[in-house]
């Protein structure tokens, strides 16, 4: 085939260019697909970067490094018998290896599917920044058990949700908690990490 011919074929059917390079889309199909994926990769950037903002804490950053044992320790222990709300203030190393996050830990049985739902979140209240200011759980027992379903910052008076995994400032806060991971080893013994 001669080059005008093949000028011709391709000017006269333009889907026949396009079958002979196994293109599947072509001419404004092309366009269109291009612009759909671009529109959704501008999407879920928006989301991503909308979502950020929603858990933004002002707590810098801590090594965290606890072990709970809820068959040992008898501190742990509650946190697998009071149910809901019962909470642990971590504020001093119990082995040589805790790291403790920049204000001390709180650690709680919260919300969720299972009957141990450990949460763990930095003492430091994200208002004031300082390892001073540390938020202070609103103790809700007539157990003796230390059950919580809120903590209070003494200085500025931001209160936060501590059962739902997120540190959600219900009053004087527009920043969460700074929350850290809990990884499950097993049945009864998890480690709070960052």
């Amino acid at each position: 085939m001669s080059f005008e011919t093949s000028l011709m074929t391709a000017a006269a059917f333009p889907d026949l260019e396009c079958i002979k390079n196994n293109l599947y889309l072509c001419g404004e199909d092309v366009n269109n697909v291009l612009m759909k994926k671009n529109l959704i990769y501008i999407l879920f950037l928006f989301i991503a970067l909308s979502c950020k903002d929603g858990f933004y804490s002002t707590i810098p950053n801590a090594q965290v490094s606890y072990k709970l044992n809820l068959n040992i320790y008898p501190d742990d222990m509650q946190l697998n018998a009071g149910g809901t709300g019962v909470y642990l203030q971590i504020t001093k190393k119990r082995l040589e290896t805790d790291r403790l996050g920049y204000g001390g830990l709180l650690i709680v049985n919260g919300i969720g599917e299972d009957a141990v739902n450990i949460y763990a979140y930095d003492l430091a209240c994200p208002n004031e920044v300082s390892r001073s200011a540390l938020i202070v759980p609103e103790n809700s027992s007539e157990t003796g058990i230390p059950t919580a379903f809120t903590a209070k910052c003494p200085k500025c008076g931001a209160v936060y949700n501590i059962t739902d995994g997120f540190g959600t400032p219900l009053s004087g806060s527009t920043y969460y908690l700074r929350t850290y991971r809990v990884i499950k080893i097993s049945e009864k013994i998890f480690e709070v990490r960052n």
